[in-house]
């Protein structure tokens, strides 16, 4: 066996041996980080890896260009089936970069002593045996996270979680009901937590991090170039990030808006049905619901009567809770609409990221500079990312002179931004992807399961274009259906809440195929007895 041969042979054994503690953690358990100081993922560890062989054998011997950003690697995440390809790749390149290789001859670049490796001068058999010292090392560390991984607390499957580990929640979701009742209401999603998510709020808490955070003064929001930089790759959109203003949540944006645009005794137009927190600010901050009426699935601007005294539009896109995703055509109807009337807008685009395939989410105030001037964006990670309860959100405040009156009120009259709220937000923003492209997956095979189960039944349902939730109608049912079905075990959410009529309610899929199967027998049997 050559000098080539060995060094592949050793290499490619590392690499496979870490790849299949990989493979045993399974998808559940890579992304993980076990309870022990200092500790890595095994998807961060084997990324780590890969870069050390893609560095030190490919720029220093074969002499090629490579990008790394080290810390980078050890936050990676994604799937098995990705670490798979990764490995297979890397192991090709390295083969390939071994044919320059000459064991007595420098390195073709002077390593980045940032990158940590020998404290003397090296020939490139050295760099090459640096490499093998380094996967070494990480195999073990490897093979002890696997352990600790396997005694820790079982993992929750990603979109199967246990009964038991549901209903042991505090939120309100699942605790509020009761034991006999299956919640299906408030717009939580019941999938454990994306594991970047979790990582980036462990690592705050080991650093003892909770003080005072060292962010910029002013009106800058920490958040405002992470989400620049996600609406112009997932959108298309390239808003300004010195527009960006902090906020706990969604609501909290659309009340400083009311009092900040509005004056007491004016109209704000808004669709109906409409999420009920923005149907209750508005009558308590003394201004009139100009109602929009959404007419299967439409909004019926020919419906709009005495908008004379409107000053705001608020706009709830993707829609709760019809789930529609409004078309660039309608959208440029409620600008024109805007226009009009002279309106500012309030965007609400909370449940962007979660459109499924065949409907694209146009951010409102891409439609033009014209539009963008009035228009305040309004987002947060909480709903695709299911962190509700760390309050972060954030506003594009596109008017100028709203942008002013805002920065002209008392210093932190609006609260501030959580530190782990912005850790997390961040985390999801920059490294969630791979973890929502599954949740999204997964909610789209769970919409399908539910047209399925419903298309036999009285009811009046559209699929969703987006979000979790579907608005189904029940004409035919006695009386209240949100009663009707509590009073068979489910717990959905009251369409009259929304402004919507007593036979409609709004059901939320996004749980285990177990749980809504187990929802819809309930909503079966009851329909069923009826007769």
């Amino acid at each position: 066996m050559t000098d080539v041969e060995e060094h592949y042979w050793f290499v490619e054994r590392a690499l496979t041996g870490m790849l299949a503690i990989a493979e045993e953690l399974g998808d559940a358990r890579v992304n993980a980080r076990p309870d022990l100081p200092g500790a890595n993922s095994a998807y961060g560890l084997l990324t780590h890896c890969l870069g050390v062989v893609e560095y030190w054998a490919g720029h220093l011997v074969a002499g090629r260009p490579v990008e790394r950003d080290r810390p980078a690697e050890f936050v990676a995440t994604g799937t098995v089936a990705r670490l798979r390809a990764a490995v297979a790749d890397g192991l090709a390149r390295y083969r390939d970069d071994l044919a320059a290789f000459e064991p007595a001859a420098p390195p073709r670049h002077t390593p980045n002593s940032e990158f940590l490796g020998p404290d003397q001068e090296l020939t490139q058999n050295g760099v090459l045996l640096h490499v093998l010292e380094e996967l070494a090392q990480h195999h073990g560390q490897l093979e002890v996270l696997r352990d600790a991984l396997v005694r820790q607390r079982p993992v929750q499957p990603a979109f199967a979680p246990d009964l038991d580990w549901l209903t042991a929640k505090r939120g309100v979701k699942w605790h509020r009901p009761g034991p006999d009742v299956l919640p299906a209401w408030v717009a939580d999603m019941d999938f454990p937590v994306a594991e970047p998510i979790r990582t980036a709020v462990v690592a705050t808490l080991d650093r003892g991090d909770l003080g005072y955070p060292d962010w910029p003064d002013g009106p800058a929001h920490p958040l405002a170039e992470p989400f620049a930089r996600r609406m112009a790759a997932r959108f298309d959109w390239a808003p300004d990030p010195s527009h960006v203003r902090g906020l706990t949540d969604l609501i909290q944006g659309v009340q400083i808006v009311t009092e900040l645009a509005t004056r007491p005794g004016d109209g704000v137009v808004l669709a109906v049905p409409n999420y009920p927190p923005f149907l209750a600010t508005f009558p308590r901050h003394g201004r009139r619901i100009v109602p929009l009426p959404v007419e299967d699935g439409r909004l019926a601007f020919e419906r709009v009567t005495d908008a004379t005294d409107a000053r705001l539009l608020l706009l709830v896109n993707p829609h709760n809770p019809t789930g529609r995703v409004f078309t660039r055509a309608e959208l440029e109807e409620v600008a024109e609409f805007a226009l009009r009337h002279d309106l500012v807008v309030v965007s609400d685009e909370i449940h962007a990221d979660l459109a499924y395939d065949g409907h694209a989410h146009v951010p409102f105030a891409s439609l033009g500079d014209e539009v963008a001037a009035r228009t305040v964006t309004l987002t947060s990670a909480t709903k695709a990312f299911n962190i509700a309860g760390l309050r972060c959100a954030v506003a594009h405040v596109g008017p100028a002179e709203l942008r002013a009156q805002w920065d002209a009120q008392p210093p932190d009259l609006f609260g501030a931004p959580n530190v782990l709220g912005v850790e997390a937000t961040r985390a999801a923003w920059e490294q969630g992807d791979p973890w929502l492209a599954d949740v999204r997956a997964h909610l789209a095979e769970q919409r399908a399961l539910l047209g399925a189960r419903l298309a036999d039944l009285p009811v009046r349902y559209r699929p969703p274009e987006a979000t979790y939730l579907a608005w189904l109608d029940w004409p035919t049912l006695p009386g209240d259906a949100h009663a009707f079905f509590r009073s068979a075990g489910v717990e959905l959410s009251a369409g009259p809440e929304f402004g919507g009529r007593p036979s409609q309610v709004r059901l939320n899929f996004a749980t285990s195929t177990a749980v809504l199967d187990e929802i819809l027998d309930r909503i079966t049997a009851a329909v069923a007895a009826l007769g």
